[in-house]
Protein backbone atom coordinates (compact mmCIF):
# COMPACT_ATOMS: atom_id res chain seq x y z
CA UNK A 1 0.00 0.00 0.00
CA UNK A 2 1.28 3.54 -0.88
CA UNK A 3 1.58 6.24 1.78
CA UNK A 4 1.54 9.75 1.63
CA UNK A 5 5.13 9.23 2.47
CA UNK A 6 6.22 6.59 0.34
CA UNK A 7 4.57 8.71 -2.64
CA UNK A 8 6.57 11.58 -1.20
CA UNK A 9 9.73 9.66 -1.63
CA UNK A 10 8.76 8.55 -4.62
CA UNK A 11 8.23 12.45 -6.10
CA UNK A 12 11.35 12.91 -4.41
CA UNK A 13 9.84 15.61 -2.05
CA UNK A 14 8.95 16.47 1.62
CA UNK A 15 5.32 14.54 3.26
CA UNK A 16 4.35 18.35 4.00
CA UNK A 17 5.06 19.23 0.28
CA UNK A 18 3.11 16.12 -0.86
CA UNK A 19 0.05 16.80 1.41
CA UNK A 20 0.25 20.61 0.76
CA UNK A 21 -0.31 19.49 -3.58
CA UNK A 22 -2.98 17.60 -2.69
CA UNK A 23 -4.77 19.81 -0.36
CA UNK A 24 -4.46 22.87 -3.00
CA UNK A 25 -2.16 25.00 -1.78
CA UNK A 26 -0.78 27.34 -3.68
CA UNK A 27 2.72 26.94 -2.24
CA UNK A 28 3.50 24.10 -4.39
CA UNK A 29 4.48 24.80 -8.08
CA UNK A 30 2.52 23.39 -10.37
CA UNK A 31 5.29 21.52 -12.35
CA UNK A 32 6.09 19.79 -8.77
CA UNK A 33 2.09 19.84 -7.82
CA UNK A 34 2.08 17.42 -11.66
CA UNK A 35 4.50 14.99 -10.96
CA UNK A 36 3.19 13.93 -7.89
CA UNK A 37 -0.68 13.88 -9.39
CA UNK A 38 0.94 11.59 -12.07
CA UNK A 39 2.58 9.23 -9.48
CA UNK A 40 -0.09 9.16 -7.53
CA UNK A 41 -2.46 7.86 -10.53
CA UNK A 42 -0.04 5.75 -11.68
CA UNK A 43 -0.06 3.99 -8.02
CA UNK A 44 -4.11 4.06 -7.78
CA UNK A 45 -4.19 6.64 -5.05
CA UNK A 46 -4.91 9.81 -6.24
CA UNK A 47 -8.73 10.20 -4.49
CA UNK A 48 -7.56 8.73 -1.67
CA UNK A 49 -5.30 11.98 -1.15
CA UNK A 50 -6.83 14.56 -3.04
CA UNK A 51 -9.04 16.54 -0.13
CA UNK A 52 -9.61 19.71 -1.97
CA UNK A 53 -13.08 20.69 -1.37
CA UNK A 54 -15.32 21.22 -4.99
CA UNK A 55 -15.58 25.60 -5.06
CA UNK A 56 -19.57 24.93 -5.43
CA UNK A 57 -22.32 23.07 -3.76
CA UNK A 58 -22.90 19.98 -5.18
CA UNK A 59 -27.12 19.23 -5.35
CA UNK A 60 -28.47 15.62 -6.48
CA UNK A 61 -31.54 15.40 -8.05
CA UNK A 62 -33.32 12.51 -8.09
CA UNK A 63 -36.19 12.27 -10.82
CA UNK A 64 -39.05 8.93 -11.47
CA UNK A 65 -37.69 9.14 -15.29
CA UNK A 66 -35.76 10.88 -17.92
CA UNK A 67 -37.99 9.79 -21.37
CA UNK A 68 -40.49 11.90 -19.49
CA UNK A 69 -41.35 15.41 -21.25
CA UNK A 70 -42.48 16.53 -17.94
CA UNK A 71 -39.25 15.83 -15.64
CA UNK A 72 -36.91 16.54 -18.43
CA UNK A 73 -38.25 20.40 -18.74
CA UNK A 74 -38.59 20.36 -14.65
CA UNK A 75 -35.01 18.85 -14.93
CA UNK A 76 -33.53 21.87 -17.20
CA UNK A 77 -35.30 24.94 -14.97
CA UNK A 78 -34.04 23.26 -12.04
CA UNK A 79 -30.13 22.81 -12.98
CA UNK A 80 -30.49 26.47 -14.55
CA UNK A 81 -31.55 27.49 -10.50
CA UNK A 82 -29.17 26.13 -9.28
CA UNK A 83 -26.44 27.12 -11.73
CA UNK A 84 -27.64 30.72 -11.17
CA UNK A 85 -27.05 30.30 -7.63
CA UNK A 86 -23.55 28.90 -7.87
CA UNK A 87 -24.37 25.58 -7.58
CA UNK A 88 -23.97 22.29 -9.21
CA UNK A 89 -26.29 19.17 -10.29
CA UNK A 90 -25.83 15.60 -10.25
CA UNK A 91 -28.88 13.63 -11.65
CA UNK A 92 -30.44 10.10 -11.01
CA UNK A 93 -33.53 8.44 -12.00
CA UNK A 94 -35.64 5.94 -9.81
CA UNK A 95 -37.69 4.11 -12.42
CA UNK A 96 -40.62 5.07 -10.64
CA UNK A 97 -39.89 2.38 -7.39
CA UNK A 98 -39.75 3.93 -3.89
CA UNK A 99 -36.85 0.95 -2.97
CA UNK A 100 -34.54 2.30 -5.97
CA UNK A 101 -35.50 5.83 -4.56
CA UNK A 102 -34.23 4.52 -1.14
CA UNK A 103 -31.47 3.35 -2.60
CA UNK A 104 -30.36 6.64 -4.25
CA UNK A 105 -30.97 8.67 -1.10
CA UNK A 106 -28.80 6.57 1.06
CA UNK A 107 -25.88 6.19 -1.98
CA UNK A 108 -25.94 10.11 -1.77
CA UNK A 109 -26.00 10.71 1.61
CA UNK A 110 -23.40 8.05 2.23
CA UNK A 111 -21.30 7.65 0.47
CA UNK A 112 -20.80 10.98 -2.16
CA UNK A 113 -19.76 14.41 -1.33
CA UNK A 114 -23.07 16.08 -2.56
CA UNK A 115 -24.27 18.51 -0.43
CA UNK A 116 -28.15 18.39 -0.88
CA UNK A 117 -30.90 16.40 -2.13
CA UNK A 118 -33.79 17.25 -4.15
CA UNK A 119 -36.35 14.43 -4.99
CA UNK A 120 -39.06 14.81 -7.28
CA UNK A 121 -42.27 13.40 -7.26
CA UNK A 122 -43.81 11.48 -4.34
CA UNK A 123 -41.37 9.67 -1.97
CA UNK A 124 -41.48 7.14 0.55
CA UNK A 125 -38.63 6.64 2.87
CA UNK A 126 -37.20 3.81 4.69
CA UNK A 127 -35.85 4.45 8.14
CA UNK A 128 -33.76 7.61 9.52
CA UNK A 129 -32.66 9.37 5.89
CA UNK A 130 -32.69 12.70 7.04
CA UNK A 131 -28.67 12.89 7.40
CA UNK A 132 -28.39 15.28 4.49
CA UNK A 133 -30.04 18.39 3.73
CA UNK A 134 -33.05 16.94 1.44
CA UNK A 135 -35.90 18.75 -0.55
CA UNK A 136 -38.95 16.89 -1.97
CA UNK A 137 -40.52 18.44 -5.02
CA UNK A 138 -43.68 16.73 -5.13
CA UNK A 139 -44.63 14.66 -1.97
CA UNK A 140 -42.91 14.45 1.13
CA UNK A 141 -44.51 11.62 2.69
CA UNK A 142 -43.05 10.82 5.80
CA UNK A 143 -39.58 12.23 5.28
CA UNK A 144 -38.95 13.77 8.58
CA UNK A 145 -37.75 17.25 9.21
CA UNK A 146 -37.93 17.39 5.00
CA UNK A 147 -38.59 20.47 3.06
CA UNK A 148 -41.38 20.70 0.19
CA UNK A 149 -42.75 22.20 -2.66
CA UNK A 150 -45.93 21.03 -3.82
CA UNK A 151 -48.09 22.14 -6.33
CA UNK A 152 -51.92 22.41 -5.70
CA UNK A 153 -53.99 21.34 -8.69
CA UNK A 154 -56.79 20.63 -7.25
CA UNK A 155 -58.19 24.31 -7.84
CA UNK A 156 -57.07 24.28 -11.39
CA UNK A 157 -58.74 20.96 -11.88
CA UNK A 158 -62.14 22.23 -10.43
CA UNK A 159 -61.17 25.44 -12.81
CA UNK A 160 -61.39 23.32 -15.78
CA UNK A 161 -64.84 20.96 -14.49
CA UNK A 162 -66.31 24.63 -13.85
CA UNK A 163 -65.30 26.25 -17.17
CA UNK A 164 -67.19 22.81 -18.45
CA UNK A 165 -70.37 23.41 -17.01
CA UNK A 166 -70.30 27.36 -17.37
CA UNK A 167 -70.43 25.95 -21.31
CA UNK A 168 -73.52 24.10 -20.75
CA UNK A 169 -71.03 20.89 -21.27
CA UNK A 170 -72.85 17.83 -19.94
CA UNK A 171 -70.69 14.94 -20.77
CA UNK A 172 -66.98 14.76 -19.93
CA UNK A 173 -63.93 12.43 -20.02
CA UNK A 174 -60.42 11.56 -19.19
CA UNK A 175 -57.34 9.61 -20.49
CA UNK A 176 -55.20 8.16 -18.23
CA UNK A 177 -51.93 6.24 -17.76
CA UNK A 178 -51.19 4.07 -15.03
CA UNK A 179 -48.78 6.70 -13.39
CA UNK A 180 -50.95 9.99 -13.48
CA UNK A 181 -53.75 8.24 -10.78
CA UNK A 182 -53.05 11.83 -8.38
CA UNK A 183 -54.10 13.50 -11.74
CA UNK A 184 -57.45 11.29 -12.38
CA UNK A 185 -58.19 11.10 -8.85
CA UNK A 186 -59.06 15.01 -8.66
CA UNK A 187 -61.13 15.35 -11.85
CA UNK A 188 -63.43 12.55 -10.78
CA UNK A 189 -63.48 14.65 -7.08
CA UNK A 190 -64.24 17.84 -9.14
CA UNK A 191 -66.77 16.34 -11.44
CA UNK A 192 -68.33 15.06 -7.49
CA UNK A 193 -67.86 18.22 -6.15
CA UNK A 194 -69.36 20.36 -9.41
CA UNK A 195 -71.57 18.26 -11.09
CA UNK A 196 -72.75 16.06 -8.22
CA UNK A 197 -71.20 12.49 -10.28
CA UNK A 198 -69.60 11.29 -13.05
CA UNK A 199 -69.70 8.58 -15.86
CA UNK A 200 -67.30 5.75 -15.64
CA UNK A 201 -67.72 5.13 -19.51
CA UNK A 202 -66.21 8.52 -20.39
CA UNK A 203 -63.15 7.78 -18.84
CA UNK A 204 -60.25 5.60 -19.85
CA UNK A 205 -56.80 4.44 -18.00
CA UNK A 206 -54.42 2.46 -19.94
CA UNK A 207 -51.18 1.25 -19.82
CA UNK A 208 -49.62 2.69 -22.56
CA UNK A 209 -47.89 6.31 -22.33
CA UNK A 210 -47.14 9.46 -23.69
CA UNK A 211 -49.12 9.82 -27.08
CA UNK A 212 -49.90 6.69 -27.43
CA UNK A 213 -51.69 6.27 -24.27
CA UNK A 214 -54.04 9.31 -25.84
CA UNK A 215 -54.75 7.34 -29.36
CA UNK A 216 -55.61 4.31 -27.73
CA UNK A 217 -57.80 6.11 -25.12
CA UNK A 218 -59.82 7.91 -27.88
CA UNK A 219 -59.89 5.50 -29.95
CA UNK A 220 -61.80 3.12 -27.36
CA UNK A 221 -64.10 5.92 -26.71
CA UNK A 222 -65.06 6.61 -30.09
CA UNK A 223 -65.69 2.81 -31.31
CA UNK A 224 -67.59 2.53 -27.87
CA UNK A 225 -69.56 5.40 -28.68
CA UNK A 226 -68.92 7.21 -25.69
CA UNK A 227 -67.03 10.48 -27.30
CA UNK A 228 -67.27 13.70 -24.19
CA UNK A 229 -68.17 16.69 -25.37
CA UNK A 230 -64.50 17.89 -23.25
CA UNK A 231 -61.81 15.61 -22.82
CA UNK A 232 -58.90 16.57 -19.82
CA UNK A 233 -55.86 14.21 -19.87
CA UNK A 234 -53.67 13.09 -17.65
CA UNK A 235 -50.62 15.32 -19.39
CA UNK A 236 -50.29 16.79 -22.60
CA UNK A 237 -48.95 14.13 -24.74
CA UNK A 238 -51.80 12.19 -24.29
CA UNK A 239 -53.72 14.76 -25.31
CA UNK A 240 -51.49 15.63 -27.91
CA UNK A 241 -52.40 11.56 -28.85
CA UNK A 242 -55.96 12.23 -28.50
CA UNK A 243 -56.38 15.28 -30.66
CA UNK A 244 -54.78 13.04 -33.37
CA UNK A 245 -56.72 10.28 -33.03
CA UNK A 246 -59.75 12.39 -33.42
CA UNK A 247 -58.32 13.66 -36.37
CA UNK A 248 -57.74 10.24 -37.74
CA UNK A 249 -61.55 9.83 -37.43
CA UNK A 250 -62.72 13.00 -38.84
CA UNK A 251 -63.88 14.69 -35.35
CA UNK A 252 -63.03 18.29 -34.76
CA UNK A 253 -61.09 20.17 -31.79
CA UNK A 254 -62.55 21.69 -30.34
CA UNK A 255 -65.60 21.86 -32.54
CA UNK A 256 -66.52 18.04 -31.71
CA UNK A 257 -64.44 17.58 -28.75
CA UNK A 258 -62.91 20.16 -26.77
CA UNK A 259 -59.37 19.05 -25.22
CA UNK A 260 -57.67 20.30 -21.76
CA UNK A 261 -54.08 18.90 -21.17
CA UNK A 262 -52.03 19.08 -18.09
CA UNK A 263 -48.17 20.39 -16.89
CA UNK A 264 -48.20 23.19 -20.13
CA UNK A 265 -45.37 21.96 -21.72
CA UNK A 266 -43.63 24.24 -24.28
CA UNK A 267 -45.46 22.30 -27.25
CA UNK A 268 -48.69 23.01 -25.68
CA UNK A 269 -48.69 26.41 -27.57
CA UNK A 270 -47.21 25.42 -30.80
CA UNK A 271 -49.88 22.46 -31.43
CA UNK A 272 -52.85 23.05 -33.83
CA UNK A 273 -54.87 23.94 -32.62
CA UNK A 274 -52.76 25.57 -29.65
CA UNK A 275 -53.55 23.29 -26.80
CA UNK A 276 -55.32 24.65 -22.98
CA UNK A 277 -53.70 22.97 -20.28
CA UNK A 278 -53.31 23.01 -16.72
CA UNK A 279 -49.62 24.61 -15.59
CA UNK A 280 -47.96 23.42 -13.04
CA UNK A 281 -45.16 25.98 -12.61
CA UNK A 282 -42.09 24.40 -13.69
CA UNK A 283 -39.89 27.62 -13.45
CA UNK A 284 -40.98 28.82 -9.89
CA UNK A 285 -40.93 24.79 -8.39
CA UNK A 286 -37.35 24.77 -9.54
CA UNK A 287 -36.47 28.33 -8.22
CA UNK A 288 -38.25 27.17 -4.36
CA UNK A 289 -36.79 24.04 -4.55
CA UNK A 290 -32.87 25.29 -5.24
CA UNK A 291 -33.53 27.99 -2.60
CA UNK A 292 -34.76 25.77 0.10
CA UNK A 293 -31.98 23.10 -0.31
CA UNK A 294 -29.46 25.74 -0.03
CA UNK A 295 -30.77 27.53 2.84
CA UNK A 296 -30.96 24.01 4.93
CA UNK A 297 -27.64 23.79 3.80
CA UNK A 298 -26.11 27.03 5.13
CA UNK A 299 -28.30 26.54 8.23
CA UNK A 300 -30.00 29.33 7.45
CA UNK A 301 -33.95 30.53 8.07
CA UNK A 302 -36.58 28.78 5.50
CA UNK A 303 -40.01 27.84 5.07
CA UNK A 304 -40.18 24.23 5.37
CA UNK A 305 -43.53 23.36 3.36
CA UNK A 306 -44.71 25.56 0.17
CA UNK A 307 -47.33 24.90 -1.43
CA UNK A 308 -48.03 27.01 -4.94
CA UNK A 309 -51.45 27.09 -7.16
CA UNK A 310 -51.84 25.24 -10.45
CA UNK A 311 -52.90 27.49 -13.26
CA UNK A 312 -55.43 27.03 -15.93
CA UNK A 313 -54.13 28.02 -19.47
CA UNK A 314 -56.71 28.37 -21.43
CA UNK A 315 -55.92 28.15 -25.54
CA UNK A 316 -58.09 26.82 -28.62
CA UNK A 317 -58.21 23.35 -27.94
CA UNK A 318 -60.89 23.97 -25.51
CA UNK A 319 -63.28 26.94 -27.39
CA UNK A 320 -66.73 25.90 -26.51
CA UNK A 321 -69.22 27.79 -28.54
Amino acid sequence: MITLSKLAKLANVSVSTASKAFSGSREVNEETRSRIFSLAKEHGVFKKFYNVKYPRLVIAAVVPEFQSRNYGPLLAELQAALDERGCSMTVAASGFLPDESNKIYDYYSKYTDVDGIIIIGQYEPCGDQTVIPSVVLGTAGDLTNASSVNVNIESAVEEAVRYAKAHGVQTLGFISELKTKRKLQCFLDAMDKIYGGFDEKYVVVNEARFEECGYLGMKRLIESGNVPRLLMCGYDNIAIGAIRCLADFGLKVPGDVAVIGYDNNAEAEYTIPSLTSIDVKHRECAALAADMVINEILSKPCSKNIVIDAELKLRESSVIE
